[in-house]
């Protein structure tokens, strides 16, 4: 029986490896272009009060960075959008001179930059999808 060389073998399973990740970034990118894009959703509507960092302003707005609540349940954090906070936390919870409210985005624009703060501020929470903040819109209009 022949065997191959480890570097021929390396060789080999390179032409195997190179195109299959070609492909799942060319499916990852074009999932992403097909919705809004998280990152910029947050810059323009969040980061003002939250910071880029999402480090938030000391007694004005509070910290998304290591926030339990970013990287609890996902549907907690869509109500808080959109809704307001005040509606949703428990009334002993810390309060801010800042208040947020409601923010009119659609279902997309939610869970796109609900995705974005539980993966970037949440220690890579798990994404939230478009059909899981329409239920909690629903569930809200009840």
């Amino acid at each position: 029986m022949k065997f191959l060389s480890p570097l021929l073998l390396m060789k080999s399973i390179r032409f195997i490896i190179a195109p299959v990740a070609v492909l799942l970034s060319i499916s990852t990118q074009s999932a992403r272009a097909d919705g809004p894009d998280g990152a910029k959703v947050y810059a323009d509507n969040c980061a003002v009060c939250h910071q880029a960092t999402g480090a938030g302003v000391p007694t004005a707005f509070p910290a998304l960075m290591g926030a339990p609540i970013v990287a609890g349940d996902a549907d907690t954090v869509v109500k808080i959008l959109i809704i307001g906070p005040v509606k949703v936390l428990p009334p002993d919870s810390p309060k801010y001179s800042g208040q947020m409210p409601p923010l009119t985005l659609s279902d997309a624009k939610i869970a796109a930059v609900v995705t974005y703060i539980r993966s970037k501020f949440g220690n890579g929470a798990a994404a939230v999808d478009e059909d899981e903040v329409a239920k909690v819109r629903a569930s809200l209009a009840q």
